[in-house]
């Protein structure tokens, strides 16, 4: 149980946080007692579509009640006009009024912020330079790409200057550059607030977050850093690569010191889970010499997070049959 006074260390804290949706036979239970300890820092909220992780943000940002447990942004209660005013909040499919320009929308959503007109349009013409807008702030926003209206989406987030930054799916629907650009634009601004950041493309999270929660069926089944995971889940893989694998794999099926050996189908190199490791590098540079063979390659398999991930998903799906 965390004692009260150290809530104040998280910028998002949650307590058996758990969001049912109907009642009695058709009640669906979306999250399930959550329980967030979200330091400053960049984040990785992951899951399937369907995990939950919409349905928390929206209980965090007070648009959706919370059924049971409770939540705080940086020891305000989610929902209130108080824990509001600390969030920038970017939902998955933003909506705009296509008829106001790009600056005019800003400016509008910072005076409805508390600014006064003055602030408004010095803040909303900073952010239009900062995301390379300022040209396009005149036109419409119907009429800007996908790219530059996630843009303007987490513009309009950050013209009341929030401290706590809640992105849901921030990359959706835009190409790889327009990816890479938003990618790059929420590192920076992971540098002056906390940001928390929902996704399914776990490359992306792996690119920005030091820390991910996984969620599946409502629950958190892993709350870690992205390198406490990597080593919890590594795995004794070796790939090798030479200029004769086939032959070569022949050779190492003969050596008791390997315990599994093949040729993979999408490399084509030979990958070797070996029984004593050791043995398998003291003994691999006599073998490739006395088999007259050219080493290409030979590393250990780091893992994605990716097939962490679809490892983790299995395991739980197997647990629920």
């Amino acid at each position: 149980m965390i004692k009260k006074d150290s809530i104040h260390q998280y910028e998002i804290w949650t307590e058996n946080l758990t969001k049912v949706y109907g009642k009695g036979e058709e009640a669906l239970k979306a999250v399930s007692n959550i329980n967030l300890r979200i330091k400053p820092g960049i984040h990785g909220f992951l899951g399937p579509n369907g995990a939950g992780k919409t349905t928390t943000l929206n209980m965090l940002i007070g648009a959706i009640s919370i059924t049971e447990g409770k939540a705080k942004i940086r020891n305000e209660t989610a929902g209130t006009v108080a824990a509001k005013q600390l969030i920038g909040f970017i939902p998955q499919d933003p909506v705009f009024y296509d008829d106001m320009t790009g600056e005019e929308y800003l400016i509008y959503l910072g005076q409805l912020g508390g600014l006064q007109r003055i602030n408004a349009k010095r803040k909303a013409q900073e952010l239009l330079d900062s995301f390379n807008l300022f040209e396009a702030r005149n036109r419409n926003i119907e009429t800007y790409s996908g790219g530059e209206k996630q843009k303007i989406a987490i513009a309009a987030a950050l013209i009341h200057e929030p401290k706590v930054l809640l992105l849901d799916e921030p990359t959706a629907n835009l190409d790889p550059i327009g990816r890479a650009d938003v990618i790059r634009k929420i590192k920076e601004l992971s540098e002056n607030m906390s940001v928390f950041v929902s996704s399914h493309i776990l490359s992306e999270i792996e690119q920005m977050c030091e820390d991910v929660v996984m969620i599946n069926h409502g629950e958190i089944v892993i709350f870690d850093s992205i390198s406490n995971i990597k080593k919890r889940f590594i795995r004794n893989l070796h790939v090798l690569d030479t200029n004769m694998n086939a032959k070569f794999l022949e050779v190492l099926k003969m050596q008791n010191f390997v315990s599994k050996v093949r040729i993979d189908e999408l490399d084509g190199k030979i990958h070797i889970i070996p029984k004593d490791l050791k043995k398998l590098r003291e003994t691999l540079p006599h073998l490739l010499i006395e088999h007259n063979t050219t080493l290409f390659g030979f590393h250990l398999q780091e893992r994605s997070l990716q097939d962490i991930f679809m490892e983790i998903m299995s395991e739980k799906e197997s647990e629920k049959k």
